[in-house]
């Protein structure tokens, strides 16, 4: 029996470890899908993704993951979880982000919004008004706004509601666990739960 040298050894674990390298990246091929400019540029795997308008941009990346950035100019769409979407539609300079598996965020209409939902199964939604921000970073949270300008609405607990309809300058927190808050019209009001 020949004796095999360390430099034969080592040749043949490199060769068995780049193998096996090569078959784990090719099973665990990305869900990605990159648009900007009214032009899908990478689409890999199930992610999904539009973008038109000057400097729209819409990324996704995960299984089954959808962005949209559309209807507006800098609109930014990011769905980066497995079942997330990010939509920024009918506007200028909105954002979208989704961070979570199976979370969603959301700006329709209007100009400058944020919503920005970074919990499992969280919701960000934005509907309308300008400059506004829905920020859902609690797993299953939801945080809505709906018309004004300059309101936020944040749900930070796991399973909290944070809601704004109307007017101007309104805050509604919902820190604790659970907890449900809403502010309706008026202006500069603030609540929490």
């Amino acid at each position: 029996m020949r004796k095999r040298t360390p430099a034969t050894i080592v040749a043949v674990a490199a060769v068995t470890v780049s193998a096996g390298l090569a078959a784990q990246t090719a099973a665990a091929a990305p869900n990605l899908c990159v648009a900007a400019n009214d032009a899908v540029r990478v689409q890999k795997g199930t992610a999904d993704c539009d973008a038109d308008g000057t400097g729209s941009v819409a990324i996704a990346k995960g299984d089954g993951s959808n962005a949209i950035a559309t209807g507006g100019n800098r609109n930014r769409a990011m769905a980066l979880g497995e079942g997330s979407v990010a939509v920024a539609e009918s506007g200028d300079g909105n954002t979208a982000t989704a961070t979570g598996d199976n979370s969603e965020a959301i700006v329709l209409d209007g100009d400058g919004n944020t919503a920005a939902a970074t919990g499992d199964g969280s919701e960000a939604i934005v509907l309308d008004g300008d400059g506004n921000t829905a920020a859902a970073t609690g797993d299953n949270s939801t945080a809505i706004v709906i018309d004004g300008a300059g309101n936020t609405a944040t749900a930070t607990g796991d399973g909290s509601t944070a809601i704004v309809i109307e007017g101007d300058g309104n805050t509604a927190t919902a820190n604790t666990d659970g907890c449900d808050v809403t502010a309706i019209g008026g202006s500069n009001l603030t609540v929490v739960c």
